[in-house]
């Protein structure tokens, strides 16, 4: 029996698994990845430290599976996407990487969307990395003319092991690329302010394309078999849409984790049609299809944030226990969720959380409440500017382990919705393009919990959603006068 190691290298952690041919996973282990805030706004990841903590997963693995680990036939990857990740001629990281949470930059992006989107590339938000090079050019001049090539975090990981330098298409859908001939438009960056990084970003291949093998040092170092082959890998959002198997037109799904991604799958003409100076327009791991995506920050982050600061860490069980308990608005209280800022729906590095409608007889569960609904409202918020889709939405992601979480969603989309019962589905995405890259077919489906929406409550909800864009927008010129304070 043949297994592939498949990693994901997230925000707050790095997964790697060993999955056999016939798509079972023999172990999963992981381990926590720190991200570093080294001011208010800024989040970022000592490039060599996560290199180590990817080395000190894949041991593990060796270490609980000696009898097969020889049976390491291929590598492949997933990680989180946009963010500044770059290396010197040495092949050394130039600083910390800087993340796609990261609201440092401070730009006009209304000013300059319109021109990057009408160039059929990604429209920018400060967590790009092109106008994080913008940051980085005014602040770090030392640094930004270090720079040799500038990489996404799986582009790093795939050059520590096999030496290549290079992307894939997702990941370079982010930013600077035209999403339909797969090429970088260089007079972008003229239009930036930044001519000195042309030609310094990777090369782009095809998410299922071998890039390499891994080195004999490094394969020495992890135990593994000299020559296994690594493909490209893909952006993590990527991954896990092709582990649930949504890659036809008109399929939408969200991803409730650390960040809240939801997306529609469309064809090119579909895609052709879209304007995205909001979200984004992402080449999928399926030639000539791609997915209109609205990732917001307002995520799984907001829910945790919650468990911890509020809730004192209690389990989710018990939560969910004391949330049921109290009515679908909170008993009148409302929140924001941008504990990051926010790019999705729009654009905004000070947006913040934020309570309102607190009275004296409310409780930490009112308050717990209401934190989760407004990222079922920022979820909703998202699909009013994407394309309509399919009916059915489709759940992934950390946060939709909780049944009361999923059927919330559920209710206020009003759509049946499924929740996917494999929860490793990025692992499974890069299971998949294994698979393809090595020419092998197998039908891998996808098992999924059923949801049914209660239409009363998706009334309730829509109630809860007319309120909460009122709030946003009235907090609107004050969060904007905190991001003019920064500037000045």
């Amino acid at each position: 029996m043949q297994y592939f190691l498949v990693m994901d290298a997230g925000t707050t952690s790095i997964k790697a698994g060993l999955i056999s041919l016939d798509g079972k996973f023999a172990d999963i282990q992981s381990e926590p990845a720190e991200v570093l805030m080294p001011f208010p706004g800024a989040t970022e990841m000592d490039m060599d430290a996560v290199w180590e903590v990817a080395k000190k997963v894949i041991l593990k693995l060796k270490n609980n599976n000696e009898a097969i680990w020889q049976d390491v036939a291929a590598m492949g990857i997933s990680a989180q996407g946009d963010g500044l990740w770059c290396i010197d001629a040495k092949g050394r990281p130039v600083r910390n990487a800087m993340l796609w949470n990261d609201t440092r930059t401070v730009m006009d992006y209304d000013a300059i969307n319109p021109t990057v989107v009408a160039m059929n590339a990604t429209a920018l938000f400060p967590g790009a990395n092109i106008a994080e090079l913008t940051w980085l050019k005014k602040n770090e001049p030392e640094n930004y003319e270090k720079i040799a090539w500038i990489f996404h975090c799986k582009d790093w990981f795939n050059f520590k092991l096999t030496g290549h330098i290079g992307t894939d298409a997702s990941d370079a859908s982010t930013s600077l690329m035209n999403i339909y001939t797969k090429q970088y438009q260089p007079e972008l960056l003229d239009k930036l302010g930044l001519p000195e990084m042309k030609g310094k970003f990777a090369p782009i291949s095809t998410s299922d394309e071998i890039i390499g093998t891994i080195y004999p040092t490094v394969a020495e170092e992890l135990g593994l078999r000299v020559g296994i082959p690594v493909i490209a890998g893909c952006l993590d959002v990527l991954a896990i849409a092709t582990g649930c198997g949504l890659m036809k037109g008109g399929q939408r799904g969200s991803i409730v984790g650390t960040t809240l991604a939801n997306y529609v799958v469309m064809d090119e003409e579909t895609a052709r049609g879209c304007i995205a100076t909001n979200g984004s327009i992402l080449c999928h791991t399926k030639k000539d299809t791609y997915i209109r995506l609205m990732a917001a920050t307002a995520g799984a982050s907001a829910m945790d944030w919650m468990r911890k600061t509020i809730l004192d860490g209690e389990g989710f069980a018990e939560t969910d226990e004391q949330l049921a308990k109290i009515p679908i608005g909170s008993d009148g209280v409302l929140a924001t969720p941008y504990l990051y800022g926010e790019r999705a729906p729009f654009k905004l590095n000070s947006a913040s959380g934020g309570f309102y409608g607190i009275r004296a007889h409310h409780t930490k569960y009112h308050l717990a409440r209401a934190s989760f609904e407004s990222v079922a409202m920022a979820m909703a918020d998202c699909y009013a500017n994407l394309p309509k889709g399919d009916a059915e939405l489709y759940l992934a992601g950390g946060a939709a382990k909780s049944p009361l979480i999923c059927q919330m969603l559920c209710d206020t989309m009003g759509a049946v919705t499924y929740r996917f019962e494999e929860k490793e589905l990025g692992l499974m995405g890069i299971y998949r393009l294994i698979l393809d890259a090595l020419k092998v077919e197998k039908d891998v489906s996808a098992d999924t919990d059923k949801f049914e929406p209660n239409m009363a409550n998706h009334e309730k909800y829509q109630q809860l959603y007319r309120e909460y864009c009122l709030l946003k927008e009235s907090m609107m010129p004050f969060w904007k006068s905190r991001a003019q304070e920064t500037e000045e």
